[in-house]
C-alpha cells in the first residue's frame, strides 16, 4: 500500500510541476532559438499607397533574397535578433531607399513590439542632388530602451533627407 501512495505522490508532484511550467515556457532568450523581429512595412508616394516595388534584404551585406509588394503596398519581414540588416526598396522611376536595421536587444528582454515602418519614395533624384549621399541609408533603426521599441534616428533621418532632397524632410 505504501508503494502505491508513494507512486501517486510522485506522479502528483510531476503533474503539478508541469502544469505550473506551462504558464511561461521561456523567460530568457538563451532558452530558445528562433527569436526574430517582425517588420511590417508599407510604401507611399505623395502620401498614397504604392505597390509594384521590390524589397531586397541583406544580412551582414550578403543578399538573402527579394520579394514583391502585395496588392496593398505592404511587405513583411522576420529578422533574426542580434544581427545587422539592410533593406533596399526599388521601383522604376523612383529613387531607391536603403534602410539599415540593427536588431540587437538587451539580453534579458523577451517581449518587444513589432517594428512598423512607412517608407516614402520620391521621383528619381534631380541633377542638383549630391550623388555622394544616395548610397547612404535613408534611415537607421535600432532598439531604444527609453522608448521601449525599435525607432529610427530622427537626427540622422532629417540630415540625410536634407542632402537628398535639398530641404529637411522627416519621412523615410
Amino acid at each position: 500500500m505504501k508503494t502505491i501512495s508513494l507512486s501517486a505522490l510522485l506522479l502528483a508532484m510531476v503533474v503539478h510541476g508541469s502544469v505550473q511550467a506551462q504558464g511561461k515556457l521561456v523567460d530568457r532568450r538563451d532558452q530558445a532559438e528562433g527569436w526574430y523581429l517582425p517588420v511590417h512595412g508599407q510604401v507611399l508616394v505623395e502620401g498614397k499607397r504604392m505597390d509594384g516595388y521590390q524589397v531586397t534584404l541583406f544580412k551582414d551585406n550578403v543578399e538573402l533574397g527579394k520579394l514583391e509588394s502585395d496588392k496593398r503596398g505592404r511587405f513583411e519581414l522576420e529578422l533574426d535578433i542580434d544581427a545587422s540588416y539592410a533593406v533596399r526598396i526599388t521601383k522604376e522611376g523612383y529613387q531607391d531607399k536603403l534602410i539599415a536595421i540593427e536588431t540587437v536587444l538587451p539580453k534579458d528582454l523577451v517581449k518587444y513590439p513589432d517594428y512598423e515602418c512607412t517608407v516614402s519614395l520620391q521621383q528619381t533624384a534631380s541633377p542638383n542632388v549630391d550623388p555622394f549621399y544616395t548610397d547612404f541609408p535613408s534611415a537607421i533603426i535600432r532598439y531604444s530602451e527609453e522608448l521601449g521599441g525599435f525607432y529610427h534616428s530622427e537626427h540622422y533621418l532629417t540630415h540625410i533627407q536634407s542632402k537628398l532632397s535639398g530641404y529637411a524632410q522627416a519621412s523615410f
